[in-house]
């Protein structure tokens, strides 16, 4: 019987816990978490993006009516002009326990629709009180099955400019273009070289191994591997294991003929990628490096 007051004082502190209004997020201090984005986005199709937010306690939050409606969220563009969100109508508040996390979809295209426009973007949350990442957001010009592509590499040897076949290889051009545009191809080596024979780079980890998290079905053309063609590598086994790395033809290579996509050929600078083709090498490691600077991609038009 003595037990009795001390179940009725828990059950009362209990009632006070569960009746207690939770803490609007502006008031406590939470971590917020924004999902690393993809490489780049093109202007059309969704773009959804994960916010994790965690509560350390000691009470309940409210959360996430501020990021899903966009109120919360700080867009900036190129210019570091601050955009604001359409408004929508906020959800209804989800309280979230001390210790706990959760995780919330955020529809960014419609909060912000100028993401449908190519551009540079950076996107954080705001909050008196919180520890928040700022994610970068790249959106690239439409690609164009028509457009008379080029891409001007510019190595610390020099400049050479490639002009694509999208007749043969249409999404292997895509790919390269979208790649370039992006940046995954600044700053990083020319990693295998055959001496006299070929030039091979696209691997940002150096390792012969990287590449962008996917990979392409092939598309074999009767195009021969002549001096100057462009062409994607792949692993031995797989056929359609292309991802990011390419190489230029140093010469005439006939057994490669049909076994890997031919995409394109040096327009010019074909001098710049035999200098770079004589440098020394071991195991067809280069022994001295040679630098991508980047990649511009341009069309017909500006060129």
């Amino acid at each position: 019987m003595k037990i009795r007051p001390v179940l009725l004082a828990a059950h009362l502190l209990l009632l006070v816990v569960a009746c207690s209004d939770p803490v609007a997020i502006d008031e406590a201090e939470a971590t917020v978490t924004l999902g690393e984005p993809d490489r780049f986005y093109l202007p059309r199709g969704p773009l959804t993006l994960t916010a994790t937010i965690y509560n350390p306690g000691p009470e309940l939050l409210d959360v996430g009516t501020g990021i899903v409606d966009g109120r919360r969220l700080e867009l900036r563009g190129m210019d570091d002009e601050s955009i604001s969100a359409r408004p929508r109508r906020p959800p209804a508040p989800a309280p979230l326990p001390p210790g706990e996390r959760v995780q919330l979809s955020v529809h960014l295209r419609e909060l912000f629709p100028i993401l449908r426009r190519p551009g540079d973007f950076t996107l954080t949350v705001v909050y008196p009180r919180f520890r928040s990442n700022t994610i970068a957001l790249k959106i690239l010009p439409s690609f164009r099955a028509d457009a008379d592509y080029r891409a001007d590499v510019q190595t610390d040897r020099g400049t050479i400019t490639l002009r694509f076949f999208p007749e043969i290889a249409p999404r292997h051009v895509k790919n390269f273009v979208n790649l370039a545009r992006s940046g995954y191809y600044d700053n990083i080596l020319f990693h295998r070289i055959i001496r006299n024979v070929m030039i091979q780079t696209g691997d940002p980890t150096r390792s012969g191994r990287g590449g962008p998290g996917y990979t392409l079905r092939a598309e074999f053309s009767d195009r021969p591997h002549v001096r100057g063609t462009v062409s994607m590598a792949r692993q031995l086994d797989d056929t359609n294991s292309a991802g990011s790395q390419w190489f230029i033809c140093l010469d005439r290579i006939s057994e490669w003929d049909g076994l890997y996509t031919v995409f394109g050929e040096v327009e010019s600078g074909m001098d710049v990628a035999a200098a770079i083709g004589r440098v020394r090498v071991k195991d067809e490691v280069p022994q001295e490096a040679v630098l991508i600077k980047r990649i511009i991609i341009t069309e017909g038009s500006e060129r």
